[in-house]
Formats: C-alpha cells, sequence, structure tokens
C-alpha cells in the first residue's frame, strides 16, 4: 500500500503543496494570534482579493501555455504582462472603492496581483514541460513567504497588517521576475513563439473556468465582509488555513501532477489507469485527513489562540464537507482542461458561472444562520459544479481519446 501511495503523482505533487500549505496555516494562525482581529481581516481580504487576481490576470494563458509548450519570448511575456497590469489595476480598484481598504494597502494589491498573475504562467510552463518541481516551488513560494512575516510581526514594531503585505508582494514579483528568467534560459529548446490570435482564444475559454472556480473558491472571503463583518473573516480564515487547507492542497496537487499526464497520455487505458490509481488514492488520503481534522483541530486552536476566537465543531464539520467537495470538483476540472476541446471548456466555464450564482443565493439565505450557514451555502454550488463537471468530464475524456483512435 505505501508503495502504491509513492506511485501518485497526484498525492506526490499533493504533498509537496501540503508543506506550502503548512506554511500558509501556521502563518495565517500566527497572525491571528499577534494581529488584532480587524488587521487580520484586511491580511485575509488583501489575500483572497490576490487570489482572485491571479487567477484572471493570465487571461487563460497559464493553461495554453501548459497544453502548447510556447517559447518564453517577447511575443508572450507582453501578452502575460499586459494582462497582469490589466488585473492588477481591476483588483486595486474593487479593493478601494468596493472594500473601502486605504489607499496605500489597494497599491499593494496591485503589485501582488500583476507578481502573483505573472509567476501562474510561469509555473504553467515548468508543469507543461515536466519539471514539476520548478512549477511546485514557483506556485508555493508565497506560502512561505507569508509565514516569514508573520514570524516577524512577533516584533511589535512591525506588527501591522501593511508590513505583511509589503512583503508577501516583494516575495511574489521576485518568484515572478526568476521564474521566468529560468524558464527562458531552461525550456526554450526547440519551442516557437506563441500564435497570439490562438492562445487569447482558447485561453478566454479557460478563463472562464479558471475565475468562476477561483471566485467560488474565495466566496467565503469575499462576500462574508459584506454579509457580516472583517471579525467573521478573520475567523473564517483561521478555520480555512486549519480544516480547509488539507482539502485545498490535494485539490491542487491532483489538478496539478493530471493535467498534463493525461494531455500527453497516448490512449484512452493508459489515461482511465492513471485517473483510477490517482482518485483512489486520493480518497483514502482525504477520508483519514478528515478524521484528523475533526480530532486534532479543537485543541489545536484552544492551544494557540488561547480563546481568542470561537470556532465551534459544527464549523469544522462544514469546512470538512465543502472540502471534500472541493476535491471531488478538482478531479473533473482537471479532465475537462487536459481533455476538452474549446467548446467544452466553453461550457465548464458557463456552467461554473451558474453555480457561482447558486453560491450567492446560498449566501445570502446561509447568513441568516451565521457562518456555518454561509459555509453551506457556498457548498451547494461546490457539490453542484463537481456533479456537473464529471458529466463533462466523462464527455471529453470520450471524445478526446476516439479523435486519438481514429488518427492512429
Amino acid at each position: 500500500m505505501l508503495a502504491r501511495f509513492a506511485k501518485s503523482e497526484s498525492l506526490r505533487s499533493a504533498v509537496g503543496f501540503g508543506a506550502g500549505g503548512i506554511g500558509f496555516a501556521a502563518g495565517n494562525l500566527l497572525l491571528a494570534r499577534v494581529l488584532s482581529p480587524e488587521s487580520f481581516g484586511v491580511v485575509a481580504l488583501a489575500l483572497a482579493l490576490n487570489q482572485f487576481g491571479l487567477t484572471f490576470g493570465p487571461c487563460g494563458l497559464d493553461v495554453v501555455a501548459n497544453r502548447h509548450h510556447p517559447r518564453v519570448g517577447r511575443r508572450l511575456v507582453t501578452l502575460v504582462g499586459g494582462t497582469a497590469v490589466l488585473a492588477g489595476i481591476t483588483v486595486a480598484i474593487a479593493a478601494s472603492l468596493y472594500y473601502h481598504l486605504p489607499a496605500h494597502i489597494a497599491l499593494l494589491i496591485f503589485g501582488m496581483t500583476v507578481g502573483s498573475a505573472s509567476n501562474r504562467v510561469g509555473a504553467a510552463l515548468f508543469q507543461g514541460g515536466h519539471n514539476l518541481p520548478a512549477a511546485m516551488v514557483l506556485s508555493q513560494i508565497h506560502n512561505y513567504v507569508l509565514l516569514f512575516a508573520a514570524v516577524l510581526t512577533m516584533v511589535p514594531a512591525i506588527r501591522n497588517d501593511v508590513f505583511v503585505l509589503s512583503l508577501v508582494t516583494v516575495g511574489y514579483l521576485t518568484s515572478a521576475v526568476l521564474g521566468w528568467w529560468l524558464a527562458s534560459r531552461s525550456l526554450n529548446i526547440g519551442r516557437a513563439e506563441i500564435d497570439a490570435s490562438m492562445a487569447l482564444k482558447e485561453g478566454a475559454a479557460a478563463l472562464g473556468i479558471g475565475v468562476a472556480v477561483e471566485v467560488l473558491g474565495q466566496f467565503e472571503r469575499l462576500a462574508i465582509p459584506k454579509v457580516g463583518s472583517l471579525e467573521m473573516l478573520s475567523t473564517y480564515a483561521v478555520l480555512a488555513a486549519v480544516a480547509g487547507s488539507s482539502f485545498r492542497m490535494l485539490q491542487i496537487g491532483t489538478s496539478f501532477s493530471l493535467l498534463p499526464r493525461l494531455r500527453s497520455a497516448p490512449s484512452a487505458t493508459v489515461a482511465r489507469n492513471v485517473l483510477w490509481r490517482e482518485a483512489t488514492m486520493t480518497s483514502l488520503v482525504a477520508i483519514a485527513a478528515a478524521i484528523v481534522i475533526a480530532v486534532v483541530s479543537p485543541p489545536l486552536f484552544n492551544l494557540v489562540l488561547r480563546g481568542k476566537y470561537s470556532i465551534p465543531s459544527s464549523l469544522i464539520i462544514a469546512a470538512i464537507v465543502v472540502g471534500l467537495a472541493k476535491l471531488w470538483e478538482g478531479f473533473s476540472v482537471a479532465v475537462v482542461s487536459a481533455c476538452g476541446s474549446t467548446a467544452a471548456l466553453a461550457m465548464f466555464s458557463a456552467f461554473a458561472w451558474i453555480c457561482l450564482f447558486v453560491a450567492a443565493v446560498g449566501t445570502v439565505i446561509g447568513s441568516k444562520f451565521g457562518l456555518v450557514g454561509i459555509l453551506y451555502g457556498v457548498g451547494s454550488a461546490w457539490i453542484l459544479l463537481a456533479a456537473g463537471g464529471t458529466y463533462l468530464a466523462r464527455v471529453s475524456f470520450r471524445a478526446r481519446f476516439s479523435a486519438l483512435s481514429n488518427t492512429a
């Protein structure tokens, strides 16, 4: 059994992402302990806005880079740089006008978004080139930067949200520059410049999925300040850091490893074996994680936070249920992204936006029951998206490998 676990690419990726998730969780717990609930709420909201920006910032070019392996040249840099800056401006305006954050916080979010969006495409270049360790480092470096910032906030003189966000912004920008430089030095042999028209067309189809799924993933963080308060957001951020991060890392690890492997699978039999093995192993790990989280989370919260936040078992159970739904969705979107046509990507995108509407309705209704109601309201959208995505995944899988067998 251990040998089978060791052979699972998804689980190996999840372990790598899990290490980053531990850094993220530890950083959040430290920040929750030393910052005021309002300041910690500002950090949590800024990070959520950045997650939204880094998803639509590449304009789907991260998926294009993974699928088509373009040359790291002026054309790709211009496309990604332009879309990243546009995303940064959009998110900064939203931070200032919609959430009423101060101008200096909005400026930091702009820089963070530009760096993270560029970094996302850089990671996709290495992922498509099957250099998964480099891709993983680029994808996870910000979690360690957050942990480093949290440790430094133990010093009272720099115990504020501006310092934390400044350090995270510098981390994103630095890793983006280094990642693209390394990609240009190691991945360009035999590659051609990207076709801008194709990239934008296919990227737009993939963008809808990425943005909708990421907005859904950050929905609680984006909605709670409007239907609740920053203090409620702080409570959710603490809960998600511990009870939700394991499933999030499994979800990311699944998509991270499955997409390039399914894309390069020579036959339906090979691809089906990959899916079955990864699904079985990941499900076993998810069940074990759910049990550990249910048992360990309450004493951990009491030990680290010393009663600063009230997190009952009902919230922990809700986080586990939503986490399992996210993991299910992760498999379906990986299959559609790898095997689906442009039309299939567009269909998944449209359905994902419908699920966002469901999440919004669920949040409004669930908010009457507090934070646990919000979690289940958004969770219903995840279950719907996973079910619809599974149907599209089956259709895309059959279509792709039927076409491959006909051309063989």
